[in-house]
């Protein structure tokens, strides 16, 4: 049985919300069944990281969310009989919770909350050293996680992982929305649709109307909000100067993976994701809104070159840490 955090009075929208992340990751929500752009952008991570993975190693997912990326990395240590113990860390109650129902049977993993609340009751990160203790590990992994925390946060981050890992182990890491030289002009950043969704929908004119009933300040607020959903995404020269602070070599590498029509569809409609298009209500007039919007956002990127009929092409770059 697994050990640490366990999910406790979460509301039915949280739990549709970590419900519908999973099946964006699984099509019929069976683990055995990942939407390829799952599978494909993940692949290429766990191939980086398996052969630095032993047989009893200390293994972290740092933004494990509803468990995607451990769930694709256990499969393949399953079928070569490794056995590690594995720390999943995520500020996300509502992801996290749907990771712990999916692998809270197995042996030898543990939940760590990354939030908490300190002593005025503001909400705070914790650090590497708090969840780990004493603890120094093998294999930090993160999957699609990066690109989401603020800049002026990496540093620090970096700092941690360098200190939490053993003198030979490794951090590895992907993103699909991290600007770099390494993509192609046929390809679009993972969120480059849904931030395309987000302008769509901002003239819409139900929206607009919803948008004046609020004050001015109100409704500034309300938009700086919406906008960090789908943040702009920042330089790969930041991250690799955050890393290489904190003493540890890089290496990257990257792949274009495809990401369907359907598939984007699912993704946008998670409630937390959809909520770009609030304040239109929750449910069918919100749901109708985005898929509208993301149907006309990939036709346009059909005549930009970046997606065809069936997929838009999406750009990971993939990084590789040691220390130096």
């Amino acid at each position: 049985m697994a050990s640490g955090w366990t999910p406790s009075n979460l509301s039915e929208l949280e739990l549709a919300d970590g419900e519908a992340y999973h099946r964006a990751l699984y099509h019929d929500g069976s683990a055995e069944h990942p939407t390829s752009w799952h599978g494909n952008s993940v692949a290429h991570l766990i191939d980086l990281a398996v052969p630095h993975i032993h047989d009893g190693a200390l293994v972290v997912d740092y933004g494990t969310g509803t468990g995607g990326s451990a769930i694709e990395l256990l499969k393949v240590l399953d079928a070569r009989g490794i056995s590690i113990n594995l720390i999943l860390i995520d500020p996300l109650v509502s992801w996290f919770y749907k990771a712990r129902e999916i692998l809270g049977e197995r042996h030898n993993i543990h939940f760590e909350l990354s939030i908490t609340e300190d002593e005025n009751g503001n909400m705070r990160f914790r650090t590497m050293q708090e969840m780990l203790g004493e603890q120094k590990v093998d294999v930090i992994i993160s999957a699609s996680t990066l690109h989401l925390v603020p800049e002026k946060a990496l540093p620090d981050l970096g700092t941690q992982f360098a200190s939490s890992l053993k003198p030979d182990g490794i951090f590895v890491w992907n993103s699909g929305d991290i600007q770099s030289s390494l993509c192609p002009a046929d390809a679009a950043l993972l969120h480059d649709p849904y931030r395309m969704v987000r302008a769509h929908l901002r003239d819409d004119t139900l929206r607009m109307t919803r948008m004046e009933e609020m004050g001015d300040d109100e409704a500034s607020s309300f938009e700086r909000r919406v906008d960090r959903i789908f943040p702009i995404p920042y330089s790969i020269e930041i991250i690799l100067d955050a890393f290489d602070s904190a003493g540890m070599n890089s290496q990257l590498s990257s792949h274009v993976v495809e990401f369907t029509s359907e598939d984007a569809e699912r993704f946008i409609l998670v409630p937390r994701l959809a909520a770009i298009a609030a304040p239109l209500h929750e449910g069918d007039e919100r749901d109708s809104a985005v898929k509208d919007a993301i149907r006309a956002v990939l036709v346009k990127m059909r005549a930009e070159g970046t997606a065809n009929e069936v997929a838009y092409r999406s750009h990971w770059v993939y990084g590789f840490h040691k220390l130096a």
